[in-house]
């Protein structure tokens, strides 16, 4: 990540140090000497003061050498105090600064934070101004330790301070980075603001790169709820699909989630779409996938153009042998004393365009129960309750599959996307 808001800030902040000061430049007279009981201030001698302040006056007015030169002739005053080496040090890495030299720069300024000489906010800003520069140097790991540092005396510059995963990151203590940024991201989930995004791909990044599997799926998931991007859904459902012991049979409800999150994007996936749909008898379902593969110019065109009006066909005409069907299975399956019958009713008059009429069947149905496969239908009236547009009640029914079959994981995702912006119907 580029800072190019770093050096010129730092040249700022480290001019004002070289001329200011955070004490007097000039030496004490007898007659101004604190009283023997009050702490002693710091003092620098005379040969000392001029040349530092002759440094300073050099550097406001542009004379880079003339104020290295000073700065070479203060720091050869013999026995120099330690806060005098301080000051001087300060002045060179202001130098430094100014001529480019940043590793001088670095240099001269850790020496001055390690003399302790400065107190409180000079010191405090001296600590943030390394972490800054030694990121800007791409030295990561101190401007780590340096952000560590700023933080633990105090620090509270968010722009010092959130540089801290970052830094982790490129120098490849991934961990770190995530224990840093997880903290962040749960306080803005508790505060019930949205984390930016670019903060959410750094952790996935990071335990992408740390091999936590676990780590990445849960940032995902905050990324897919606050970022709803195709892209999302598209890895979180083919993921489901990777959970050990997956039954084929729910690949139709992953590309009903594809469908919904408007993941499809080949003629492939919809004729796939379109006779599952038809095999678990559905046609009506079938017949929707096949008019939006149409409307999306996918199907029917290019070499398989015939195959894709014979599969309308045969949809279209399953699903009005369907119509007439279904009211007399809708009769059979009231009178049957398992629930099947009445979920799978009450899902074919959804799927073909009917909620209100077939999501009540399903209610009864599982109300009955003696399920056969009592996961799958709670999965199925989640999905049917997401196109009522009753989202939370959607979420309840997927919390409530448990199924080691895949429907679970499954379900997991249909609710995140129906909790989700995209999945307002």
């Amino acid at each position: 990540m580029k800072l190019a808001w770093i050096l010129p800030l730092v040249a700022r902040a480290l001019g004002a140090f070289l001329i200011a000061g955070a004490a007097p430049v000039v030496a004490q007279t007898a007659a101004s000497e604190p009283a023997a009981s009050a702490p002693q201030a710091p003092k620098l001698r005379p040969e000392v003061a001029n040349a530092v302040n002759a440094a300073q006056e050099a550097g406001r007015t542009g004379q880079k050498d003339a104020a290295q030169a000073k700065l070479v002739e203060a720091a050869a005053v013999p026995s120099l105090t330690a806060f005098e080496q301080a000051v001087i040090e300060r002045g060179r890495g202001a130098v430094a600064l100014s001529l480019g030299d940043y590793g001088q720069a670095i240099k001269s300024l850790d020496a001055v934070v390690a003399t302790n000489q400065l107190t409180g906010a000079d010191q405090l800003q001296l600590v943030g101004l390394l972490a800054k520069l030694t990121y800007q140097q791409k030295d990561y790991a101190a401007s780590a330790s340096w952000i560590r540092r700023y933080a633990q005396d105090g620090g509270t510059d968010d722009a010092v301070r959130e540089l801290l995963p970052q830094a982790l990151y490129l120098a490849n203590d991934f961990k770190g980075a995530a224990a840093e940024l997880e903290p962040r991201v749960a306080a803005d989930e508790a505060a019930g603001r949205t984390t930016p995004e670019a903060t959410l791909r750094l952790l996935t990044s990071s335990y992408v790169q740390a091999k936590d599997d676990a780590g990445y799926v849960r940032a995902l998931e905050r990324m897919a709820l606050a970022y709803p991007k195709p892209e999302y859904w598209s890895e979180l459902s083919t993921r489901a699909t990777k959970q050990p012991g997956f039954a084929e049979r729910l690949w139709l409800d992953v590309y009903r989630l594809r469908l919904a999150a408007n993941v499809m994007r080949n003629s492939d996936e919809f004729v796939e779409m379109a006779q599952l749909a038809l095999q678990a008898g559905y046609p009506g379902e079938a017949l929707r996938v096949i008019d939006r593969g149409y409307s999306l110019s996918l199907l029917g065109n290019g070499k398989d153009a015939e195959a894709h009006t014979k599969l309308r066909e045969r949809a279209d005409k399953a699903a009005e042998k369907d119509s007439a069907d279904l009211p007399r299975s809708e009769g059979s399956a009231r009178a049957a004393r398992e629930g099947d019958a009445l979920v799978n009713a009450g899902l074919a008059w959804v799927l073909g365009g009917q909620v209100p009429r077939g999501l009540p069947l399903m209610e009864a149905g599982i109300a009955k129960g003696n399920l056969r496969r009592p996961d799958e239908a709670r999965l199925h009236l989640g999905i049917a309750l997401w196109l009522a547009g009753r989202r939370d009640e959607a979420a309840r029914a997927f919390a409530e599959v448990k199924g080691g079959d895949g429907s679970a994981a499954l379900a997991r995702v249909w609710s995140l996307f129906a909790r989700s912006p995209s999945g307002r119907v």
